[in-house]
Parts: structure tokens; C-alpha cells; sequence
């Protein structure tokens, strides 16, 4: 009778350890398909398709009576496709804005005086599919008489989601913050050299390395302030990558001429 108690009593006991080891383990896997996507609503995915021509193809332009100022126009749009009309149509348009630039400088160069017809504009398009997450880049360089100019936007799409990526979206999917960020720009691109002086856009007084040193806190504040309107992102081989044209950060500061430049940084 003893023996048939204490079964009964262990048996008991089996019961409630499994059913509590089965809610731990569903609790889990849960949190686990949480963790995959950025939007926690994971009923709401879609299911995602990996071949990126399913979402990207890039179109050349043609520019037939345009020789009179420009020798070479090797220039594609990209079209964004079987994608949600609102998720695509801001990149959509700052793209035409872009392409707009060509007869833009076209005009000008026409009105000005003794201009030639070397003029060169050049496009490069990234894309690729990284974690679900659809990343495009598009680039428009500008070899122009007297100047050169280079523009890049791009875009990250969320596919289970259809949600556009923000910069904070990615920092904290990547686990960065932007003062962080704003440091090592700071370092690498806004400090100047020894001997070389600029001007402060607000004093129009003369800086040196030293001035700007003294001053550190002050210009990291700055880029982090405006760092959404001057710092693009998008995801490269698994990797967040920052891109932003020097001279724009650079003109957020000193009243210097600054030659076009396009900075690529990929996190660790």
C-alpha cells in the first residue's frame, strides 16, 4: 500500500515537472522567433524571398540630345518592385531628384561661358538581401567642367515586414549607439591636420587643430544632432555600412571649400 502511494504521489510529481519543462521550452521558442525580425509581430511576416530580382531591377537611362555638354551619360535608375507602394516611394522620389541634377547642371553649364562638352555622370547601384532585410544604394557622380559632385541615397526594407529601416532601427539591430558612431567620424574625418587651418562657419574666425581639439564635445554633439540628415546606411556582407560625403559633414562646420567626397565605413 506504501509502495502504490509513493507511485502515485511520483507519478504525480512527473506530471507537473513536464508540463512546467513544456511551458519553459514553448516560452522559449517563442522569444526565439521574436528575436528574428524587427517588427515583434511575427504573425504579421511574410514570407520572404531571397532572389533579389524579385525586388530590384535597374534600367539604363538614355539621353540622346545631350551631347552638347555631357560626353559620357552611363546612368540606371532603379526600379523597386512587388513591393508596398508606401514603403518604396520616398527613395523613389529622391532618386528622380537626383536624376533631375543631370539636366539641372545641363542648364547651367549651357548658360555659362566657355564650357565644354566633357562633362561625365556615372551611377553605382548596390543590392543585396542580408537577414531578410532588402539594402540598395545608389549613387550619382557628377565629373563637371570646373567641379565634381557625388550623391548617394539608400534604403532598407524590412521584407517580412515591408517596414523601412531607420538609422536608429539598425544601430540598435547592430548594436551601436551614435555618439559612438559621431567619435570615430570625429576622429577620422572632421580633425584636421597639424598646421592647417580652417574657418569656423559660425565666427568666420581662423581654426586650427589644436582649436577644434579644445572643442571636442561641442562638434560630437553636432553630428550627433544632424547625423539622421548628413549619414546614410545600408547592410553589406552581413555588416552595417555608414556612408556620408565628407564634405557635407565637413560644411556643417567650416566655411571652407571641400572637395566631393564619399566616405564608406563598414562596422565591425
Amino acid at each position: 500500500m506504501k509502495d502504490k502511494v509513493m507511485s502515485e504521489k511520483t507519478a504525480k510529481a512527473l506530471v507537473v515537472v513536464s508540463a512546467v519543462f513544456l511551458l519553459l521550452v514553448g516560452f522559449g521558442l517563442y522569444k526565439l522567433f521574436e528575436y528574428q525580425g524587427i517588427n515583434k509581430d511575427t504573425t504579421s511576416r511574410k514570407i520572404v524571398n531571397y532572389d533579389i530580382k524579385d525586388y530590384v531591377e535597374t534600367v539604363p537611362i538614355i539621353y540622346n540630345d545631350y551631347n552638347d555638354v555631357y560626353s559620357k551619360i552611363n546612368v540606371s535608375k532603379v526600379k523597386l518592385k512587388n513591393l508596398d507602394d508606401e514603403c518604396i516611394s520616398d527613395f523613389l522620389n529622391k532618386e528622380e531628384e537626383l536624376i533631375g541634377y543631370i539636366t539641372s547642371y545641363r542648364n547651367e553649364i549651357l548658360n555659362s561661358d566657355n564650357y565644354t562638352n566633357n562633362n561625365v555622370v556615372n551611377s553605382t547601384i548596390k543590392m543585396q538581401i542580408n537577414n531578410a532585410i532588402l539594402s540598395v544604394y545608389y549613387e550619382l557622380d557628377f565629373m563637371l567642367d570646373d567641379d565634381t559632385k557625388k550623391y548617394v541615397i539608400t534604403t532598407n526594407i524590412d521584407l517580412g515586414t515591408e517596414k523601412v529601416l531607420s538609422n536608429d532601427d539598425l544601430l540598435q539591430k547592430y548594436n551601436y549607439t551614435k555618439k559612438y558612431i559621431a567619435e570615430k567620424i570625429y576622429d577620422e574625418d572632421l580633425i584636421i591636420s597639424s598646421g592647417q587651418m580652417v574657418i569656423d562657419r559660425n565666427t568666420n574666425i581662423s581654426l586650427t587643430k589644436e582649436d577644434i581639439e579644445r572643442k571636442k564635445s561641442d562638434y560630437i554633439d553636432r553630428i550627433i544632432l544632424d547625423f539622421d540628415n548628413i549619414i546614410n546606411m545600408y547592410i553589406e556582407n552581413k555588416s552595417l555600412t555608414l556612408v556620408y560625403n565628407k564634405s557635407d559633414l565637413r560644411g556643417l562646420f567650416f566655411n571652407n571649400e571641400f572637395d566631393s567626397e564619399i566616405i564608406t565605413r563598414h562596422l565591425k
